[in-house]
C-alpha cells in the first residue's frame, strides 16, 4: 500500500481536491440564489447572498492556493491544514443551526459535504506528513 501512496500521487490529490474547491466556491460567489436553494435555505436576502458570496471567494481563494502549491512543487500541506479547519468550523456551524431546529434535509447535506471534505482534508493532511518521513 505504500508504493501506492507516493508523494506525487498525494500531492495530484491535493491539487485535485484544490481545482474541486475552486469550482465549488465559484458557484455562490457567481450565483448564490440559486446555491441557496439548492442548500434548501430562504430566498437570500442581500445580506446572505453576500455571506454567501465570502463564502465561496473564501474557498475559489483556498482552492486557487492549494491548487497552485500542490500542481508546482511548493509546500501544500498549510493550505490542507487550513481547509480543514475552514471545514470543520461549516461541520460545527452546521451542527449548532441543526442542534436549534434547522433541520432540512438539504441543508444538512451540506454538512455532510463539509464533514467528508474535512476528513479528506484531515487525511490528505497525515499523508503529506508520512510522506516526508
Amino acid at each position: 500500500m505504500r508504493e501506492l501512496l507516493t508523494e506525487q500521487r498525494i500531492r495530484l490529490c491535493a491539487a485535485g481536491l484544490g481545482l474541486g474547491l475552486l469550482v465549488f466556491g465559484a458557484i455562490p460567489v457567481i450565483a448564490p440564489k440559486p446555491f441557496a436553494s439548492v442548500f434548501g435555505f430562504d430566498e437570500p436576502t442581500a445580506e446572505t447572498a453576500a455571506m454567501s458570496r465570502s463564502v465561496g471567494a473564501r474557498d475559489v481563494a483556498m482552492g486557487a492556493g492549494l491548487w497552485s502549491a500542490a500542481a508546482h512543487g511548493g509546500n501544500y500541506a498549510p493550505w490542507l491544514l487550513a481547509r480543514m479547519l475552514s471545514d470543520g468550523g461549516d461541520v460545527l456551524a452546521i451542527g449548532i443551526a441543526a442542534a436549534q431546529g434547522k433541520r432540512n434535509p438539504r441543508f444538512l447535506s451540506l454538512g455532510g459535504l463539509a464533514l467528508v471534505a474535512t476528513l479528506a482534508d484531515a487525511a490528505l493532511w497525515a499523508l503529506t506528513r508520512g510522506a516526508r518521513e
